[in-house]
């Protein structure tokens, strides 16, 4: 899976976007928790 990470400076939370389906997204604390929360959405 190839996906984009966002940082919001204003939360603190990243979130990472499926780059083949940009409606497919998750936050998380860490980069890490916002891809396995994609992961279980794709």
């Amino acid at each position: 899976m190839k996906y984009r990470v966002l940082l919001n400076t204003d939360t603190q939370l990243f979130t990472v976007v499926d780059t083949h389906n940009s409606s497919s997204y998750a936050n998380g604390k860490t980069i890490e928790e916002a891809v396995s929360k994609l992961k279980l959405t794709a």
